[in-house]
């Protein structure tokens, strides 16, 4: 049998760098830019703003992303919205509700808290309440412990019977 040849220190250190640098670039978390250079305000106090409000609204393609994280085509034209809105004066009290009105409540990441939300704000201490109640209930009507009868002179006598064969 023939034996290879070793590779020199210097490969084998530049490959361990080489395929420590891979792994690293494959598990970091990168960030997603969903907001194109196109669409963002000259002015930074003007974008801050429009990344604060973009962030609280749902992407309603992706419905689990705020339209500031999403690459979906609506979610760019909510974005547009929304500073064409702050570019126009608009506080950013009423940039959501402008949004809200168009799109309503489910457009809001967070709910506001009104009539129609609150079984969904309630719902965690009701739940919460309801297996409270649940779990003491069940635990009231457990039979107590039963007391076992010390064994009679008879019973004590065969143990031992048995146990001397």
């Amino acid at each position: 049998m023939r034996k290879g040849k070793a590779l020199p220190a210097s490969w084998t250190a530049g490959l361990f760098a080489k395929l420590v640098l891979c792994i690293v670039l494959l598990l970091a978390p990168l960030p997603a830019f969903a907001v194109n250079p196109d669409e963002i305000l000259p002015d930074a106090t003007q974008e801050h703003r429009a990344r604060e409000i973009s962030s609280q609204l749902r992407c309603m393609v992706c419905q689990n992303q705020s339209i500031d994280d999403s690459n979906a085509d609506l979610a760019r034209d909510l974005r547009l919205l929304v500073r064409e809105r702050i570019k126009d004066g608009d506080s950013d009290g009423q940039v959501i509700d402008y949004v809200v009105s168009r799109y309503g409540e489910f457009v809001l990441l967070k709910p506001r808290l009104n009539a129609r939300t609150i079984i969904l704000w309630a719902m965690p201490v009701l739940l919460l309440l309801i297996g409270g109640l649940s779990l003491l209930a069940v635990l009231r009507k457990r039979p107590a412990q039963r007391t076992v009868a010390a064994l009679t002179a008879e019973e004590q006598a065969r143990i031992e019977d048995l146990l001397k064969k």
